[in-house]
């Protein structure tokens, strides 16, 4: 804002303005009382001190202590920790380093995933981060009052787009300290295991490496469950880059979720062991309890209804969708689906399946499916014609066209609860809808032909030994899901119904379990619940013992605190102490720290700015708690005396 002397006189000025304004305002337009010359003191001193703020001048430093324009920012991120060729580690040439600018007056700061901490004299500086970011520091010395700042790094900096902006905006004076060392390492950036349909099909794992020589090999170990079960060789990429390689893995030795490794094999010097080793989970074969869609028709309703039954019930799912004589494609995203199946490995997914979803059920479907369909199991069926709805035992007519509409009042019936305080009025009109010969007492939604014909019901449910069957005698439901104010009667009658055929005993896949089987490190853990867990006991145990154990209530997610790098086994109990689910989950170890090469962020050309900025030494006003502390005081002194001198 120009000279010292210029702010200086342009303060004066304002200042005699906004004294002259409190006293007018006290002494000529406020009524007359004994305390207005007093007041308007308080009141100019109060505009004054805010003026003060706006200015923001410095105030002197206190010396060797420790200066509040010139910091020190060490960073404090693990690879830090990585060994050179000398045997000596970056965060203790920093440590050497920081604690001599110290002594000469430098207040020094440790920085690392966006968090900045004070360091006190004499604290050693852990280097536990899981990133270089310095672009939040900066911010923070910026806002401090910071003017020089030297940063003590090995220069792995994860956001150097962010740091040029920082120091483009920011009146900072920077320098780096280049502390890396050489070091040879080589690391495993990820590793991802493709599911299989079948146990005696090959997955294939994908691995991305780092470090290393260019173009020379690098020698990588593929485990399954622990054991060595594949080789491979990756070339080395340049400084920065990741290399990746396929392998074809042998058979799985079981079905279910098999835990995978890949880890760096045959290095000699490797500076940096934290992320030698990735881990993965695959499925293998088909997971007990999944839940399954097969359509039989090209329609919209799976596109809606498959997300939905998912994030209900919390099983894992996969839907297929029948493309011609035997043969089907996966449902989901484009990069989902692979390769058509044949109708022996849909039928095999179907009849395991905890809960299976019969989409187009009717004369036209494959023979199979009328099979599998009246097997015992949780069905939900969504049938085009009468034929598809007496597969499950339900006698119905044929679909009866029209515009059939959800009718306000919700009949008593097992999902009722699910669909309190739901608007079911202005809601699209549903397709043809089959009447059932016997009307069933558990009709949970009426519809009405044009919105004015008999209340006729728009599922049936079926209670039987074998497992449960929800009929859908309507269809198409998806033009629900949309419309935005539809979206959610979608959700709660869906939610309801399936609620409903799980309801009758526990499903081993509709489980509390992790919401990530491979947890990042110092993230907190998310986990699932099932339906309407009301008090649940979660018991967390790792190689150091009892980790978690804590009780968390209520349906949909829960959270629980981050948990060191390792692998570690869950239980859920009941209210009763029984056992509602258990499993294992990871936490990886794998860090990316190392995979930036070392280099300083080119920063811009700003000896105006940074002269701005050493012409103004000191600790900046607007940092010190002293001024808010006293505008506090005069505001309310101002407010109490106005109040008992009659003054609004």
């Amino acid at each position: 804002m120009g000279s010292p002397i210029l702010r200086a006189l342009l303060f004066l000025v304002l200042a005699g303005a906004l004294t002259t304004y409190a006293f007018w305002i006290y002494l000529r337009v406020e009524l007359a009382i004994p305390a207005a010359r007093r007041l308007a003191i308080v009141r100019s001193a109060t505009l004054v001190l805010v003026l003060l703020l706006l200015f923001d001048p410095r105030l002197p430093t206190g010396g060797p202590a420790g200066d509040a324009g010139r910091w020190v920012l060490l960073d404090a991120s693990a690879s830090m920790t990585a060994t050179g060729a000398d045997g000596s580690t970056p965060s203790e040439a920093a440590a050497a380093r920081a604690q001599e600018l110290a002594a000469q007056g430098w207040t020094v700061v440790r920085f690392g995933n966006g968090t900045v901490t004070p360091l006190a004299p004499g604290e050693e500086a852990v280097s536990d981060g899981l990133a270089s970011e310095l672009a939040p520091a900066l911010q923070t010395a910026a806002e401090s009052g910071a003017r020089d700042v030297r940063v003590l790094s090995d220069l792995r900096f994860t956001d150097g787009v962010a740091i040029r902006s920082a120091v483009e905006a920011l009146p900072l004076s920077l320098e780096f300290e280049d502390l890396s060392r050489v070091t040879g390492n080589t690391g495993i950036a990820r590793i991802t295991v493709t599911d299989v349909l079948q146990p005696d099909e090959r997955p294939q794992a994908e691995v991305e490496v780092f470090g290393g020589t260019a173009d020379e090999s690098i020698s990588i170990e593929i485990l399954e469950e622990g054991e060595v079960v594949a080789r491979a060789e990756a070339v080395a990429p340049a400084a920065g880059l990741r290399s990746t390689v396929t392998v074809e893995l042998p058979a799985a030795g079981e079905s279910g979720r098999r835990r995978y490794v890949a880890r760096v094999a045959g290095v000699d010097a490797d500076g940096f062991s934290s992320d030698d080793e990735g881990v993965t989970y695959a499925n293998i074969g088909y997971q007990a309890g999944a839940l399954v869609l097969v359509s039989a028709v090209p329609d919209w309703e799976p596109r809606y209804l498959l997300p939905v039954l998912e994030d209900v019930t919390g099983l894992s799912s996969v839907g297929y969708l029948r493309v011609g004589p035997d043969r089907y494609v996966r449902l989901g995203a484009a990069f989902d689906r692979g390769e058509p199946v044949d109708s022996a490995t849909v039928r095999r997914a179907a009849a395991d399946a905890a809960l299976l979803v019969m989409h187009g059920l009717g004369s036209d479907a494959d023979p199979w499916m009328t099979t599998i369909a009246g097997r015992p199991g949780r069905r939900l069926v969504l049938p085009v014609d009468a034929e598809g709805a007496a597969a499950v035992g339900l006698s119905t007519g044929e679909p009866t066209p029209g515009e059939w509409y959800a009718s306000p009042d919700v009949p008593t019936s097992p999902i009722a609860g699910a669909l309190v305080g739901v608007d079911l009025q202005g809601l699209p009109p549903l397709g043809g809808v089959m009447i059932p010969e016997v009307r069933s007492a558990l009709a949970p939604l009426h519809v009405q032909l044009r919105g004015a014909g008999a209340p006729e019901s728009a599922f049936g449910l079926v209670d039987r030994a074998e497992g449960r069957v929800a009929v859908s005698l309507a269809s198409e439901f998806w033009r629900w899901a949309m419309r935005d104010h539809g979206r959610e009667p979608y959700r709660r009658v869906w939610s309801g119904v399936v609620g409903w055929l799980l309801a009758d005993e526990q499903v081993a896949a509709a489980e509390p379990r992790p919401a990530e089987w491979v947890v990042a490190p110092g993230e907190d853990i998310s986990w699932r619940l099932i339906g309407d867990s009301t008090s649940l006991r979660l018991v967390v145990r790792g190689s150091d013992g009892v980790m978690t154990d804590t009780t968390v209530s209520g349906a949909g997610t829960a959270t629980t605190p981050a948990l060191p790098p390792g692998v570690y086994a869950y239980s859920v109990l009941g209210e009763a102490g029984d056992t509602v689910s258990r499993g294992r989950f990871d936490v990886a170890r794998g860090s990316l720290e190392m995979l930036p090469a070392p280099e300083a962020p080119s920063l811009p050309l700003r000896a105006d700015v940074m002269g701005g900025a050493t012409d103004r030494p000191g600790r900046p006003l607007r940092t010190s708690p002293w001024p808010y502390l006293l505008l506090i005081l005069l505001l309310c002194g101002e407010w109490i005396v106005r109040r008992r001198s009659g003054l609004r």
